[in-house]
């Protein structure tokens, strides 16, 4: 498995291709390469590119897919679909880092967890924004 998809509803993001290992933020989003695996114990980080949320144009546009990131809401639910499987996991914490800090790769495996990546303020590279979550255990 070399991709999956992710949906976050309460963004009107829908079935999002995640490119394992990839390159091109501008035809999907990355899952950072060495980072955990949806559903397994670790962390997986997924980077996206965020700009001026009026620029938004939806699931498939992937310049503009994280415009609106920052306004998601602790407590949101964000789907993955991975290797036939249906993952949820709900939003913890939003964090705003230095471009420099590599926190967000730091890997635990008490728990599944998911970190979404993107740069804040929309439409600079000033900061990054982190939006973490946790796996909901059936």
């Amino acid at each position: 498995v070399n991709s999956y998809m992710l949906s976050i509803p309460s963004l009107g993001i829908e079935n999002a291709t995640v490119i394992i290992a990839g390159d091109d933020l501008s035809k999907s989003l990355i899952h950072y390469g060495g980072t955990g695996l949806p559903g397994d114990y670790g962390n997986t980080v997924i980077f996206g590119h965020s700009t001026l949320p009026q620029f938004f144009r939806g699931t498939k546009e992937y310049k503009s897919i994280f415009a609106t990131l920052p306004t998601i809401k602790v407590g949101a639910n964000i789907h993955i679909t991975y290797d036939g499987l249906d993952y949820r996991y709900i939003v913890t914490e939003k964090v705003v880092v230095e471009p420099t800090d590599l926190s967000p790769l730091e890997q635990r495996f008490d728990d599944s967890y998911l970190t979404l990546v993107t740069c804040v303020p929309p439409g600079t590279y000033l900061y990054r924004l982190n939006v973490k979550a946790k796996l909901v255990r059936i």
